[in-house]
């Protein structure tokens, strides 16, 4: 099964959760460690391009860790890369402002 169709499939199941078709289930809430310096080094190169990215899930998501998964276990491992990015991209923006002063 390729990313894309792990994606695919997701928002599918996510519509039929919305719609009343398929039960919901309980979240699980994890903590999501921030020292991956490869995830990192990633975002960082995502984040210097030039050019629009496209899919930067697609990117950054590994697939030797997605072709093992569960249907639910790829949800998470979607969820937490992107809850993961934000928080990475917010961060690095964050302190790029705080250095940045301006001079009169």
């Amino acid at each position: 099964m390729t990313r894309n169709d792990v994606l695919k499939n997701f928002a599918q199941r996510a519509k039929r959760r919305l719609v009343g078709r398929d039960k919901t289930f309980c979240a699980k809430i994890k903590v999501i460690n921030n020292d991956d310096e490869d995830f990192r080094s990633k975002v960082e190169f995502l984040l210097s391009q030039e050019d629009i990215v496209t899919n930067p899930v697609h990117f950054l998501m590994d697939d030797k860790i997605l072709k093992n998964m569960s249907e639910e276990g790829k949800e998470r491992y979607l969820l937490s890369t992107l809850d993961k990015y934000n928080r990475l991209k917010s961060q690095m923006e964050h302190d790029d402002h705080k250095g940045n002063y301006f001079c009169l």
